[in-house]
């Protein structure tokens, strides 16, 4: 498990002091009203919304000054990102599953992937709700793309990263995987490559974004279930998805602590729908 990392894509600040309390409870939305006879109904949101609340003790000046500039919005006026090291992987519940979303119109989430090569992503018919890629010969290969930027994953250099390919690929001898690094505007930096389902590295300098992806290696068709996107630690195979959305901080305490100059910092933070402004080339 990593460290705590925390800001905008390309300035994350990694909190290496573990924190006095840490509370990732999603909020469910559900309200329930009991009627005169005794019957209960519920009402929910459709989909929960992850909360975020953590606090210090005696944290050392340098990251007690990040903190407090991000959360007067100091820098950047828009959400921020959290690499929650209590997450396994970072793409969300139904991505991680070869799943669409719910919503209004019913279910949807072709977005979340793309073809990178020659190939297609395209719903399961055998399989309502599900997602397969298809490859039409042995250069195909696919790419996820981050629910949270509607684009690239944003990262911080520095931060270790691991990916998995779904389990379909990555039984394979013929696989594949990689992370492409991009800069801030979206454009390609470099790529971490590695034959089979894994691959491993860390971001590196002037790097704000990242794109895996997978290639069978072989033409046919296969499910997207299994992938695992890691921040800090190695990717592993059957871990559910938590999502890394963007975030606002919405109560902030700092406190002068004894010895000074060490401070006692609190942040709570919620889940938002309005991520920040992804460059222009930064979708793939």
């Amino acid at each position: 498990m990593g460290n705590l990392w925390i800001g905008p894509p390309g300035a994350m600040v990694e909190i290496d002091q573990a924190a006095k309390s840490f509370d990732r409870t999603a909020d469910l939305g559900i309200s329930e009203y009991r009627s005169i006879g005794g019957r209960v109904t519920l009402t929910r949101t459709l989909t929960p919304v992850r909360r975020l609340k953590l606090a210090w003790d005696l944290l050392a000046p340098a990251h007690a000054r990040a903190l407090d500039r991000i959360a007067r919005r100091v820098d950047r006026p828009g959400p921020v990102f959290v690499v929650d090291p209590a997450a396994g992987n970072v793409l969300t519940p139904a991505q991680a599953a070869g799943l669409g979303v719910a919503g209004a119109t019913g279910i949807t989430g072709l977005a979340q992937w793309f073809a990178v090569t020659t190939g297609a992503v395209a719903p399961d018919a055998a399989a309502p709700g599900t997602f397969r890629f298809t490859a039409a010969d042995t250069t195909g290969s696919v790419g996820w793309r981050c629910v949270g930027t509607v684009g690239p994953f944003p990262v911080s250099p520095g931060l270790q990263v691991s990916f998995r390919a779904p389990t379909a690929i990555a039984a394979l001898g013929t696989a594949g995987v990689g992370i492409d690094f991009k800069k801030a505007d979206g454009t390609y930096l470099s790529s971490a490559t590695a034959t089979g389902a894994l691959v491993t590295g860390t971001v590196p300098a002037g790097a704000a974004y990242i794109t895996p992806t997978a290639k069978p290696g072989t033409a046919g068709s296969y499910s997207l279930a299994g992938a695992c996107l890691t921040y800090g630690g190695i990717a592993e195979n059957g871990i559910p998805g938590d999502g890394l959305p963007p975030m606002s901080v919405t109560a902030y305490t700092d406190t002068p602590g004894r010895p000074l100059p060490y401070r006692s910092i609190g942040l709570d933070l919620v889940e938002v729908s309005s991520p920040t402004v992804i460059p222009t080339g930064a979708s793939a």
